[in-house]
């Protein structure tokens, strides 16, 4: 569980790319947020870090997130191959040892939708279709948050799924958690004995903060100081960029001492 009060952290340290796993939540971690999902803007310079990431951790890099399989392939194109992905906050993953692992579509979560469509159109809210679940984005009118988390809550409770909130959003989804998901893919063999680390954001990266802590690593809010389960803190994406381009440099560094 995330703490009780809101303390400052240190930024992570560099770890030994040898023995780490890194995992990494999507918007507003590696992306920064925009005003819609289809917004979100994913650069060349950010494929090539994680694509250079997975090298030096031998594919040891995957992306937890609440977003589905399909949409990060459409965002980040060719960059995506090669990455285990865990979307659907761990509904479904891929992975190079197992493919695509994903349950069906429920008729449960077809009429949750079918529900939700009709209230977001009717409140001037923004609805995201997902493959395993739906979003009602308030960002644009966050004056409609209670009646938006109220609708979600009592549809998911009315079909059986799960309700989550998160930044200016609430979501209604199949069950899983990104802590789970991490777990699950640090059953692989080629991560067994390894440490985890979590860089995420949002209230719903909470669980995943705690299975690193869990399986021995951190978690890495990626966020103002606020109440949460993470061990370290980074303000920005740009914070987490630089981050990440220094454990680069280290590790080439020791790679070409090596040589």
């Amino acid at each position: 569980m995330a703490s009780s009060q809101s303390i400052e952290l240190d930024p992570p340290p560099y770890p030994d790319l040898a023995t780490a796993s890194l995992f990494f939540d999507f918007d507003g971690t590696l992306v920064d947020l925009a005003q819609t999902p289809d917004g979100v803007v994913v650069d060349d310079a950010l494929g090539n870090r994680l694509s250079r990431l997975s090298r030096a951790t031998n594919g040891r890099v995957a992306i937890v997130t609440g977003r589905s399989i399909a949409q990060i392939d459409a965002l980040m194109g060719h960059h995506a191959k090669g990455l285990a992905i865990a979307g659907s906050h761990g509904a479904e993953r891929r992975t190079s040892r197992e493919g695509h692992v994903r349950p069906e579509r429920s008729a449960e979560l077809e009429s949750a939708a079918a529900e939700l469509k009709a209230f977001a159109a009717l409140e001037g809210l923004l609805f995201e279709a997902k493959s395993l679940g739906v979003t009602l984005h308030y960002r644009q009118c966050p004056e409609r948050e209670g009646e938006a988390v109220a609708m979600a809550e009592r549809v998911a409770t009315r079909f059986g799924l799960h309700a989550n909130r998160g930044k200016m959003m609430v979501e209604v989804r199949l069950p899983g958690d990104k802590g789970q998901a991490i777990a699950t893919l640090m059953d692989n063999a080629a991560l067994h004995g390894t440490t985890p680390w979590f860089f995420g954001d949002d209230l719903t990266d909470e669980d995943g903060f705690v299975a690193a802590t869990e399986l021995g690593g951190a978690g890495v809010l990626i966020d103002p100081p606020r109440a949460t389960a993470a061990a370290y803190r980074l303000d920005d994406v740009a914070a987490l960029r630089e981050w990440i381009d220094e454990v680069l440099a280290r590790a080439e560094a020791v790679a070409e001492q090596r040589a």
